[in-house]
């Protein structure tokens, strides 16, 4: 058999006709029988006649190899549904699903309708109207019928079976990742929604904000995550509920609902409060909680922060130096760290500025009640001069650098310390939830819908957070992957035939497959369904 053939050397690209042909041991050979120069030497248009001279001498012409021109039609993306579908299997909510429908009757396909919403959560968070335009995007979900009211419907059903749900979800995870829970993490936050309006039975209520908007209504979510901030499970509060009256729901949980008899709980400074210490200990928790320093006594905190006693401690490469008491049946352990005593400067050092802006500008000294750099500001006598309350800075700088640790748990220090410092998992599930996932603001009205939503955003920060730990990547890279898995829809000019065709796979993409243990989808013909992409 005779072909063109390119051969490439130092001194330029030769074209060659060659012919192959097998030796006498039956192994491949090619032979040159005829050299046409040089590449560079012939213009295009004489490469194009030597290529068909050649299929003349073959009786072939041009049209008979490329007979067709193709046209772009659609471009969807098949990513999301792929791995969606993938992790429905993992977790086995085709199982809970299951239980769900045997309990319920539903004509609409709930699933689906579920499918589309973490999919539009994850790629481009958006409201359930336009999740319900969107649905055209995505191969896999285009073909059925899913409107607004299937999505409204699919927040209802969440909702009431959501405690069934989170113990699954629970359960499946352990499993999934084959690992003792031995400390888990709790914090609070707030969600707010784009409303003003409060009701006296609805959860929307004003309260103190964490992302700084007191005039919005707002939720108080409560999460609870494990070291590999995988959600373990949440509650939703009113929103003027105070962080330190949240806690006991947790600690249920914990016990009567996921059956934990031992575990290490993590928490801030806003859960420090006595009765909060004595009901984890009743249910027989560890705890390891920051304390605020200056809330303890005085003759305590002087031995606290004499540096003189504290010892040396590296932790995840930070020095640290500390020094420990036993307190009231608990152990008081107190950290300084010069890195934190530069941040803690740097930071009253902004509140000083806004502070002084403060008092040539008394009208909003009144709306901050004393919070934030208003407690700098004090006034000479009742109805006189305002000015920087000096003494308060030097109060306040004497702390700098210092924290506080109080604990029930017969850990050494550095353990101690070092399950403290990775509180920050659950504050990085919060920023996923919200920047990544966009859960806030919210636009819902009823608290069946408003819990709905907020378990959608759940199951979607669990598929993610699994990608994250099983792919090791980056949140940003396993979304810019999936958004990249695209399908075209081509169609022959000649035939008007439908042809889906895959965009390269990248590295990032390669991942995601071999985390999920799953194959890209083929090109596909006519006559293979869009279902059969996905098999």
């Amino acid at each position: 058999m005779a072909f063109l053939r390119i051969e490439r050397k130092s001194s330029g690209s030769y074209l060659r006709i060659v012919q192959s042909y097998k030796d006498e041991q039956g192994k491949s050979r090619h032979k040159t029988l005829y050299s046409l120069g040089k590449v560079e030497d012939y213009p295009p248009e004489q490469l194009e006649n030597i290529g068909k001279k050649l299929l003349q001498a073959a009786g072939l012409s041009l049209e008979e190899i490329i007979p067709q021109t193709f046209e772009e039609v659609g471009r969807y993306n098949y990513g999301y549904i792929l791995a969606l579908r993938k992790l429905w299997e993992l977790f086995n909510l085709n199982e809970w699903a299951r239980r769900v429908g045997g309990r319920r009757k539903h004509k609409m396909d709930w699933t689906s309708a579920l499918e589309l919403m973490i999919a539009e959560r994850l790629a481009d968070p958006v409201s359930k109207l336009q999740s319900s335009f969107n649905q055209e995007e995505y191969l896999g979900l285009r073909e059925k019928p899913i409107n607004l009211q299937h999505l409204y419907r699919t927040l209802d059903i969440l909702r009431d079976e959501a405690d069934s749900l989170k113990k699954h979800l629970f359960d499946q995870q352990r499993s999934l990742f084959s690992q003792q829970l031995d400390v888990v993490f709790y914090d609070v936050t707030t969600l707010y929604f784009d409303s003003q309006k409060e009701q006296e039975d609805s959860l929307r209520q004003k309260g103190y904000s964490k992302d700084g908007k007191a005039h919005k209504t707002q939720v108080v979510l409560g999460l609870l995550v494990d070291k590999l901030r995988n959600p373990i499970s949440f509650d939703i509060y009113r929103g003027n509920t105070s962080e330190g009256s949240t806690i006991e729901n947790a600690l249920i949980r914990l016990k009567k609902d996921y059956q934990i008899d031992r575990v290490v709980l993590v928490a801030d400074s806003a859960m420090v409060r006595k009765s909060n210490r004595e009901l984890i200990s009743g249910f027989e928790y560890d705890y390891i909680i920051a304390e605020r320093l200056k809330n303890l006594p005085k003759k305590l905190i002087s031995k606290l922060i004499d540096k003189s006693k504290h010892k040396a401690l590296a932790i995840q490469k930070e020095i640290f130096s500390y020094s420990e008491i036993n307190h009231e049946g608990r152990r008081l352990i107190c950290t300084y760290s010069a890195k934190r005593a530069r941040k803690d400067a740097a930071q009253r050092a902004k509140l000083l500025e806004k502070a002084e802006a403060l008092i040539t500008n008394p009208s909003k000294l009144k709306q901050q009640r004393k919070r934030g750099a208003a407690r700098y500001v004090t006034e000479d006598g009742t109805g006189g001069a305002l000015r920087l309350d000096t003494d308060k800075l030097m109060a306040d700088a004497r702390f700098d650098g210092f924290k506080v640790i109080t604990t029930n748990s017969e850990m050494g220090v550095e353990s101690i310390l070092t399950r403290y410092k990775d509180l920050w998992e659950v504050e990085h599930a919060f920023r996923t939830l919200k920047s990544t996932l966009e859960i806030r603001p919210m636009f819902h009205w009823t608290n069946k819908r408003i819990i709905g939503h907020v378990i959608m955003c759940f199951i979607a920060y669990t598929f993610l957070n699994y990608l994250r730990n099983k792919a090791g990547m980056q949140l940003r890279e396993i979304i810019k992957a999936l958004n990249s898995m695209q399908m075209s829809a081509v169609r022959t000019n000649d035939n008007q035939e439908l042809v889906y065709i895959r965009s390269s796979i990248n590295e990032h993409q390669q991942k995601l497959f071999k985390a999920l243990k799953i194959t890209p989808p083929r090109d596909a013909n006519p006559q293979i369904s869009i279902n059969q992409l996905f098999m």
